[in-house]
């Protein structure tokens, strides 16, 4: 009956230490397009995969003759390193085989799974050890002092230690992986991406590390030689420290590897969004300088108004005086006025003056580069949103296509813009012959020729602006043109 109820803990333990790799998982990778609506089947799988594999070579004879040499299991903690190589890889091989995104990512965490689980029993193992050889200890002086009670009932009472021992190793095991794996899974969800190759390597070299002193310790912890099984810690005490030491040591490791990389990343976007503010402040000094051009032009205007008029009267009266003719040059004057009217009005209306000096500023630029420009755009007065955000994406969006669509054979940007309801589109195409190509989750957009058309930091500062009206950025291309679209909602019209 003990038996079977060994069997029963040892399975539940192992299932549950696979839930929790399955937990470690869960939301840091996801599944492919194809399985995803069968997510839950395809963690299932995992546990059922590397439960039949343990069950196999640990409670069928064959299996454990073929994996161990003898159809009595293992008796050497060597021989259980060529089964800890095949789980391993039957893990990162269905990780592969059903999850996307990068392989070194898969791989990683799937790895770094498999080696907690490692580095967490032999953290605990040599503290139980020295626990339960402390208790056989003590039963054996009392023995030897004759206790009676001890001596006659030794057998039930150290089964029954035995059992406490074995569902204490088992518990305290499962909340010291799952507190491990939480805290690992908390920093690595703060990153909120995938990794790159530099940060891959930087938290693999811990995993690597704990799962190589892991093997290490399979292949010396125990040995079987003539009827004598040889114990490492019973030959060499200081190790009954050491092992646990090294074993939390590599486990702290692997944990400050993802708190060091969540910081590194926190750092690195704090300081892309200062320099998106740096942006927005110099998209204001071209406003500002923009509204300074204009209002010196009028300013210059009113004050030359006077002479310019009691000048066009000397004409006229000279004309009349004189009967001469002056049309030419009262036409002239004219003209000449009109023009500098003509630099002193905006290039389009758009129904706010902010959006007017920005697509105006643009507008003078696409003229000097001979790209065609045709504008749709109408400012939302109704929803409330800000002319300044709505200038940001302006600005980013019509630089971007002014830089793509320079070194085109025929350049074209369009800009349109409609609402719907409370919400407000703003739609721009421009030409665009290259290959779009995204990076770091596609917030980066790169193109297969050496002049970069997209930039991930104008994309970023759009992509803020969006998400601050709780709205989406959109970007694609296709037949020769790129598509930026940006949905922002605003508050329900006024009736």
């Amino acid at each position: 009956m003990i038996d079977v109820f060994y069997v029963i803990l040892d399975l539940t333990s192992h299932c549950l230490k696979r839930v929790l790799m399955v937990y470690f998982i869960h939301g840091l990778i996801e599944v492919k397009d194809r399985y995803r609506k069968h997510e839950r089947w395809v963690e299932a799988g995992l546990i059922f995969l590397l439960m039949a594999f343990y069950i196999a070579i640990n409670y069928v004879p064959f299996m454990k003759m073929l994996f161990y040499g003898n159809e009595e299991g293992m008796v050497q903690s060597r021989s259980s390193i060529f089964p800890v190589f095949i789980s391993l890889l039957l893990v990162i091989g269905y990780g592969l085989y059903f999850y996307a995104g990068k392989k070194s990512s898969i791989c990683y965490l799937l790895f770094t799974a498999c080696t907690l689980n490692e580095l967490v029993m032999f953290t605990l193992h040599s503290l139980f050890v020295a626990i339960i050889g402390g208790i056989s200890a003590f039963m054996t002086y009392l023995v030897i002092e004759e206790n009676i009670f001890i001596l006659e009932n030794f057998y039930h009472i150290f089964s029954v230690i035995q059992l406490l021992w074995n569902l204490s190793f088992h518990g305290v095991f499962l909340i010291l992986l799952y507190k491990v794996i939480r805290s690992l899974k908390r920093n690595f969800s703060a990153v909120n991406r995938e990794f790159d190759h530099v940060q891959t390597l930087f938290l693999f070299v811990p995993s690597i590390t704990g799962l190589c002193f892991s093997i290490l310790l399979r292949s010396i912890l125990y040995t079987y030689n003539e009827n004598r099984i040889g114990f490492l810690m019973d030959e060499y005490p200081e190790t009954r420290f050491l092992i646990p030491m090294i074993s939390g040591l590599c486990l702290l490791s692997i944990m400050l590897s993802a708190v060091i990389l969540r910081k590194l990343v926190e750092s690195s976007e704090k300081e892309a969004m200062v320099e998106i503010y740096r942006n927005r402040i110099g998209d204001m000094e071209e406003h500002m300088k923009d509204i300074e051009r204009l209002y010196d032009g009028i300013r210059g205007m009113r004050h030359d108004m006077k002479n310019c008029i009691a000048d066009l009267e000397i004409l006229m009266r000279k004309e009349r005086e004189s009967a001469g003719d002056y049309g030419d040059e009262i036409r002239s004057y004219l003209d000449g006025l009109c023009v500098a009217m003509d630099e002193l009005d905006m290039k389009c209306s758009t129904g706010n003056p902010v959006t007017d000096v920005v697509i105006s500023r643009k507008m003078r630029k696409m003229e000097e580069k001979d790209i065609s420009f045709v504008c749709d755009f109408l400012f939302p007065e109704k929803l409330g949103i800000s002319a300044f955000d709505i200038s940001i994406l302006l600005n980013n969006g019509l630089d971007n296509a002014l830089e793509a669509s320079e070194k085109e054979k025929q350049p074209f940007i369009h800009l349109s813009s409609y609402s719907k309801g409370n919400m407000f589109f703003i739609e721009i195409r421009n030409t665009f012959t290259g290959i779009l190509k995204t990076k770091d989750g596609g917030n980066v957009f790169q193109t297969s020729k050496s002049d970069t058309s997209i930039h991930g930091l104008g994309i970023k500062n759009m992509r803020s602006c969006a998400e601050k009206y709780y709205g989406t950025l959109r970007c694609e291309s296709r037949d020769g043109e790129f598509l930026l679209a940006v949905m922002l909602q605003g508050k329900e019209n006024e009736q």
